[in-house]
């Protein structure tokens, strides 16, 4: 049964586009609207549609905005990208003028209208694109009002080399080579059938998300259709979902968020989850405004874009009418009024205004008495707690609006907010009795908070961990208990223990600093017992070494690893005992070293926790060196801080050294389930008695998610599959004994080299499989792969240590396979996915830590050939290689880049030479010559190559590399030839390269007025010469491109 192709897909894309009122067309169709090959832009469309939308402005005026939009202000992709999403969502000002009254005018000009209805929709199929250096299909092309709002790059269903990742790379290399194609794209969306997902053109593949709901935000399972339409595959669900119409626009203006900052800009777009869930928390907001005020919770797991919720949330109710400019208050933890949340709104160009932090009572006072309407302010609950001279006057809180266009936001709502804080929540209500309380929460409400559904309502939205975890929106987290003994104090238990822990951990007043000094001697004496810290700090670097050389090339270096103390004493004391380990991770400055401490502190602390006091500023900078993956920080140890609020997503490992239960340690698990390039899940190494705690904290969670568990994973399961997967690795490869190759100095080497010649030679059994299906060498890259996460994992455990040399064994025949897929890659002229990037960057860096050079034809067990002497004597010693498949990929990549050096900038020659060597390479592929015979073949090849260099001296007079070149492209079709000879042409090739360089004295390549006279003469100058007239336009086409890329 043949697979569903590329075409077929797009036929499929069409007729979903077509249903929800798309208009469908071919590329060749609109061909002539476009300006020119290398704009997508249809600007006739543009501007009949301005003309519509804006019948107010003079024609002149309308012109010169288009013109203006659509001239780029730079070259930077995401600069102009964010310039048209302003016009797109906003309309365009820059036109000023004089009206017939002679008043000056500044029109907002609309290009796109509210109403769908109004606008053009457009689908078109195969859409080319070309510049003087590239050339390109775009599958999809999405258009509205002649701008392409979208792109969708598709492969074909059922081929293991054709996914998503490849079509990821794919567009990575369009938005690289046709950076301005993009600048309207709103969103991009890849599939191979199987799997569909959508994102920004600037989005990583491991933020990309699937549209896997129906049109009421439900999930829809695998396999079944959308309610009162046939689409059941991945694909066309989320066709369906994206581009309606009227979703669409909204997804646009409201949806799609750019932050500026010191980083630059970014953009974000919503996931299908973020989607419903704001619009129905504005929805209940609007309700709750017009009664009790209590809109309601929305509780989306930790992970999953809780904070980019929040924030489109507040752009959408801040612009809603009906709630009539409203001041928004976001109620965040103490420790945290400074942090991410707040400056992610700080950083958004979504919402009306910049938020305002608010950090003592009295200016929250006024903030809210003189506010009449707008504004965001962040502040803590505490804020609203009554003063001193109120509390011993026994006085409520005192009034300070009664406005109904207020609308608070809770971070985190739970019972802690309420039960132990002195009634902040009444007075809340005290003081902004008529305002709408809406809480967003990454952990569920607890089945004892019924205070806090009293204050806000019911749950609006659930998103859980599965559901996370399935869309790809966070990661699993395992769980690995690696107990350090505790002996415990006479008359101390660990129930003593645990309240110690949970009274440190509680965030209170300077009144009950006596209270948690007693807490924290408890604690430090037993948890920061000397003897203990010092086999914790052994346990962990060793741990952490062997983790992060596993995780390095998954995440493209070690990751980061975060390590919770139960005080300060005692994470000041860990941090000793481990440089005392380590000397080189230690360092006094600010930015640098590889492990760091943060807590807060006081002025009265005392030496080492003092050491470690630093300014808020300061922290934030360690805090930026965490998330940072190319920076050297690899480990920090905190009590409290980030355990909330904070994202990092190359963070990979937790180490969890203090008993944590319910809400927070479900947030502090979490901070390590964020999805990163590479990062599938993430690792719990607990420390602390921590079993009964999580599954007490999991009870409180969906049913799915207790079943599945997909935080708190025992890593035991990690050991199973490792060595299941050993297993079946060692049955796919019995047909090779690598085994008996491991003798001598050279026995890993040789063990490795000829594993992956069998691994990847057409001939071995297994190997030529149907199209879709995968080989021997494809099985083997696909377990191995798995085997190594698996290994990342449980490495740690001292049960796998008889695995280890054959689990590193199959690692490194992995990464020659990748080495050897990405240059066949290369070869084709084909973008190397990610995965298989950060694989090879890898092994450069181990390469060059050991001092080692990685030679392909050392592999080969072959001498590197010389150009100048290849006799028949050369050709028999490769035929006799040990390893005639890795002969043959080393002359192959020889080839190429000879091939390359010896015609220069000659397209057409290192096109043919290209092409031969593809020609022979797919013979074998496919079986149809032996590995002797394919060496005879590169083998000849390789002699034509050099004598390529001497081919212009046949010629009499010899013609020059240009020259050559040029001869080459008008040669290009055997009817000049049998017309004209080769004496004729080559008379030809020499005036083409004199008129080419008598222009040299602007920049044809870019001057359109002086390439299309170029292209005139050239025109003529082959008429001149009675060149062939049905051949005309294609060698002068070829002869324009030659020349570009002689003039490059």
């Amino acid at each position: 049964m043949a697979l569903i192709d590329e075409s077929q897909w797009e036929l499929i894309a069409l007729e979903v586009l077509g249903e929800l009122g798309w208009h469908t067309a071919t590329g060749a169709d609109v061909a002539h609207e476009r300006a020119s090959a290398s704009d997508l832009v249809l600007p006739d469309r543009l501007l009949a549609k301005a003309h519509e939308f804006n019948p107010q402005v003079p024609e002149t005026y309308l012109r010169q905005a288009i013109t203006e939009i659509l001239t780029p202000a730079s070259q930077d992709a995401i600069s102009e990208n964010k310039r048209l999403h302003d016009y797109l969502v906003g309309g365009y000002r820059g036109v000023v003028g004089i009206d017939h009254d002679g008043l000056e005018r500044n029109p907002t000009i609309t290009l796109i209208d509210p109403d769908p209805g109004r606008n053009d929709w457009l689908a078109v199929q195969q859409v080319r694109i070309s510049d003087r250096e590239h050339r390109r299909r775009f599958d999809l092309v999405l258009y509205c009002n002649g701008l392409p709002i979208a792109i969708v790059e598709l492969k074909q269903a059922g081929l293991p080399q054709a996914d998503i990742a490849k079509a990821h790379a794919q567009l990575g290399t369009y938005l690289s080579e046709f950076p301005l194609a993009f600048r309207a794209c709103v969103l991009t969306v890849i599939s191979d059938g199987v799997r569909a997902r959508y994102g920004t053109p600037f989005t990583p593949l491991h933020h990309y998300s699937p549209w896997n709901l129906d049109d009421d935000g439900s999930i829809l399972d695998l396999g079944a259709a959308a309610e009162g339409t046939t689409y059941d595959t991945p694909l066309e669900i989320l066709l369906n979902g994206l581009f309606n119409q009227e979703r669409f626009g909204q997804l646009m203006r409201s949806f799609t968020a750019f932050d500026e900052g010191d980083h630059g800009v970014a953009k974000r777009i919503a996931k299908p989850h973020q989607y419903f869930a704001v619009t129905k928390a504005v929805a209940r907001t609007i309700q709750a405004v017009a009664s009790d005020g209590r809109a309601g919770v929305v509780w989306h797991t930790q992970g999953s874009g809780k904070s980019m919720e929040m924030e489109m949330y507040a752009a959408l109710v801040a612009r809603r009418t009906e709630l009539i400019n409203p001041t928004i208050v976001v109620i965040t933890d103490r420790k945290e009024l400074d942090g991410q949340l707040f400056d992610a709104f700080a950083a958004s160009t979504l919402l009306p205004s910049k938020p305002v932090a608010i950090k003592t009572r009295s200016a929250l006072r006024t903030a809210l008495t003189q506010a009449m309407s707008g504004g965001i302010y962040f502040t803590t609950l505490q804020k609203f707690g009554r003063s001193l001279d109120e509390r011993q006057a026994g006085e409520e809180h005192p009034l300070l609006s009664d406005r109904r266009n207020i609308v608070v936001i809770v971070d985190e709502a739970h019972r802690s907010h309420y039960d132990s804080l002195d009634g902040y929540a009444r007075h809340l209500a005290d003081a902004l009795p008529h305002a709408t309380l809406i809480a967003f929460t990454g952990t569920p409400i607890s089945q004892v908070d019924r205070n806090t559904r009293e204050v806000f309502g019911d749950y609006i939205d659930i998103y859980d961990l599965s559901r996370a975890v399935d869309d790809g929106a966070t990661v699993p987290v395992h769980f690995e208990p690696r107990l350090v003994k505790v002996g415990f104090a006479s008359g101390v238990s660990q129930s003593d223990l645990d309240a110690a822990a949970d009274e440190a951990a509680i965030g209170l007043d300077d009144i009950e600093r006596e209270r948690i000094e007693r807490s924290v001697a408890v604690v430090n004496a037993i948890y920061g017992a000397p003897q203990r810290l010092e086999k914790l700090a052994v346990d962990i670097v060793d741990h952490w070494e062997k983790r992060r050389s596993r995780m390095a090339e998954f995440v493209d270096g070690p990751g980061k690893g975060l390590i919770v103390g139960a005080t300060r004493q005692i994470c000041a004391d860990l941090y000793a005992a481990i440089v005392e380990l380590r000397p080189e991770w230690h360092s006094d400055a600010l930015d640098s070293g590889r492990i760091k401490v943060v807590y807060s502190g006081s002025a009265s602390d005392q030496p080492p926790v003092s050491t470690h006091v630093r300014r808020e500023s300061e922290n934030k900078v360690i805090k930026e060196r965490l998330r940072t993956a190319d920076d050297e920080l690899e480990l920090v140890i905190v009590k409290d801080m980030l355990l909330t609020g904070y994202d990092s997503p190359p963070l990979h490992t937790l180490y969890l050294d203090r008993p944590l239960a319910g809400a927070l340690l479900m947030q502090t698990l979490a901070r390590v389930n964020r999805t990163y390039k590479g990062k599938d899940s993430g690792l719990l190494v607990a420390y602390a008695p921590l079993v009964e705690n999580l599954t007490q904290a999991l009870a409180e969670y969906s049913p799915t998610d207790q079943a599945r568990r997909p935080i708190g994973r025992d890593v035991a399961e990690a050991e199973e599959l490792a060595r299941a997967l050993v297993a079946q690795l060692e049955a796919l490869v019995a047909g090779y004994n690598w085994r008996a190759r491991l003798e001598g100095p050279k026995g890993w080497f040789h063990a490795a080299t000829g594993l992956t010649a069998w691994l990847r030679d057409p001939q071995t059994p297994g190997n030529r499989v149907e199209e879709g299906e995968l080989g021997v060498g494809g099985r083997f890259r696909q377990l191995a792969g798995q085997l190594g996460r698996a290994w990342a994992l449980a490495s740690g455990s001292e049960t796998l240590g008889d695995l280890s040399d054959v689990v590193r064994f199959y690692e490194e025949v992995r990464v020659w396979m990748a080495k050897y897929d990405a240059s066949e890659r290369e070869g084709r002229g084909e973008p190397i996915p990610e995965d298989v990037a950060r694989l090879l960057r890898q092994l450069v860096a181990d390469a060059a830590a050991a001092g080692d050079v990685i030679d392909i034809y050392e592999a080969a067990e072959i001498a590197r050939p010389n150009f100048d002497d290849l006799t028949p004597a050369v050709l028999a010693r490769m035929q006799k290689a040990t390893n005639p498949h890795l002969a043959i990929e080393a002359l192959r990549d020889t080839l190429l880049a000879e091939a390359a050096r010896a015609t220069g900038r000659n397209m057409v020659r290192e096109r043919a030479f290209s092409e031969r060597l593809a020609d022979v390479m797919n013979r074998y592929t496919n079986a149809q010559l032996t590995a002797a015979e394919v060496l005879a073949e590169l083998f000849e090849m390789a002699k034509d190559i050099a004598a390529e260099a001497k081919r212009g001296e046949t010629f009499d007079p010899p013609l020059g590399r240009d020259e050559l070149a040029a001869y080459d492209a008008i040669a290009d079709n055997q009817s000049a030839m049998d017309v004209l000879g080769q004496d004729v042409l080559a008379a030809i090739a020499r005036q083409l390269i004199a008129l080419m360089r008598s222009d040299a004295r602007v920049d044809w390549t870019i001057r359109d007025d002086v390439r299309a006279a170029l292209r005139a003469k050239i025109k003529r100058l082959l008429r001149g010469h009675k060149y062939p007239p049905d051949q005309t336009e294609g060698a002068v086409k070829q002869v324009i491109e030659q020349m570009e890329l002689l003039a490059g």
